[in-house]
């Protein structure tokens, strides 16, 4: 699907006026503006501002693609998805499916001010969802491998081959699995996991408008303790790990990187320009929008906890009660951080032993009351991203990437009595 159009933004009197059109003549352009202006009037007077822009000019792209998926035939981009689909099915699946996807273009941003960049966008991705049937059990299992690449992307692990066999290995031990043991409990994170925890529990309660309006629970808290000295947790618009590039936002802003949480202390928040004029601050690349059709508004990047010094191995070693936890599937976040989450697979831990797997797990608590207990953190950190669906925030969805170390803290887990 190809999207192609502007959007116009206007200040006036302390107001914003939006407008959008996909008539990029001269006259298209110029009735999109004079909407914007009538909208701005309408509003004010105001108390919305702009900080300043701290670029002139420059053009951002994406280095080192081999194959952009614009050059790549359509046959070429239906091979990824039959070669994973073969191997599913080879694997005893009932049912399997396939995907490829891609987004890339370029934004460009031009002010009043003399501001003048532009920024390419890429994110490439395959997926594989599988169900095993035996008897009168089902397991399933899914998988995405995504980059800010070229079809180079898919090879060695993030083969269409490694993305199926690993949606195969989940579902079969999501055949033999049970439900997990209910009650507060020790629990482990894997990276993927981990990111949900950092992008959906913590990074929306440090986005800069929620802090601004007061609604968010980090608002005046910076230098204050909040978490475990374990805990740091950054957002950034691009990391060598992996994850979604993005480097300038979509008012043309470089990406910074944010530490949110350094050693347990709360150093930061996340800001468009608005919400930096608000707050006193500089922006620092995360006003984003869905397309030229929306408004920017205050978003995550890649947000991501930090490594630490434990190996997942040690971590499990000195578990002597719990789970480790792996492969998120949805819940829901409130805006005190109270979470419901589910984990589709898991397993025992016993005297520093991985035992037999459990799925369907689900999660709750509080996410600054799970940081405050956070006891180890991995030296391996795992960052992701994918071309299917991404983060939504006032009816805009955004790519975004997310992901951190294998974590252990405790958490509430709804399961069996045992």
């Amino acid at each position: 699907q190809r999207s192609r159009g502007a959007g116009v933004r206007v200040l006036y009197g302390g107001s914003v006026g939006f407008a959008s059109t996909c008539d990029l003549t001269r006259e298209g352009l110029r009735a999109a503006a004079r909407e914007a202006v009538k909208a701005a009037r309408a509003l004010a007077p105001g108390d919305r501002g702009l900080a300043p822009h701290p670029l002139k000019s420059r053009a951002f792209r994406v280095e080192g693609v081999k194959i952009h998926p614009s050059q790549a035939p359509l046959e070429e981009k239906l091979e990824l998805v039959k070669r994973a689909y073969k191997v599913a099915k080879e694997g005893g699946a009932a049912s399997a499916t396939a995907r490829y996807g891609a987004h890339y273009g370029s934004v460009w941003v031009y002010t009043s001010e003399g501001v003048e960049v532009g920024v390419e966008r890429l994110v490439v991705g395959v997926s594989a969802s599988v169900v095993l049937r035996e008897a009168e059990r089902v397991g399933d299992g899914f998988e995405t491998h995504g980059a800010s690449r070229g079809l180079e992307a898919f090879e060695g692990e993030g083969s269409p081959e490694a993305v199926a066999e690993k949606a195969l290995s989940h579902a079969r031990d999501a055949l033999r699995a049970s439900r997990p043991p209910a009650g507060y409990l020790t629990v482990i994170t894997r990276p993927e996991l981990t990111g949900v925890f950092a992008h959906e529990s913590f990074g929306h309660l440090a986005e800069g408008d929620f802090v601004a309006a007061g609604t968010s629970p980090l608002t005046g808290r910076l230098g204050e303790a909040i978490a475990s000295e374990e805990v740091t947790i950054v957002d950034a618009g691009f990391d060598e790990r992996g994850g979604y590039l993005l480097l300038a936002d979509d008012e043309g802003v470089p990406a910074r990187r944010v530490v949110l949480v350094e050693k347990g202390v709360l150093k930061g928040y996340l800001h468009s320009r608005e919400s930096a004029a608000l707050l006193g601050a500089e922006p620092t690349g995360n006003g984003r929008a869905q397309s030229f059709a929306h408004e920017v508004i205050v978003r995550m990047r890649n947000t991501f906890f930090e490594a630490g010094s434990w190996s997942e191995e040690e971590i499990i070693e000195e578990t002597k009660h719990g789970l480790v936890l792996d492969k998120p599937a949805g819940g829901q976040v409130e805006e005190d951080g109270t979470f419901t989450f589910n984990a589709r697979i898991g397993y025992l831990v016993e005297n520093g032993e991985i035992k037999e797997p459990v799925r369907d797990v689900v999660l709750a608590g509080n996410i600054l009351e799970m940081l405050k207990h956070v006891d180890a953190a991995s030296k391996r950190v795992v960052i992701t991203t994918s071309p299917f669906g991404g983060c939504g925030k006032m009816g805009q969805m955004v790519h975004v990437g997310d992901g951190g170390p294998t974590l252990r803290t405790k958490l509430l887990v709804g399961g069996e009595k045992r």
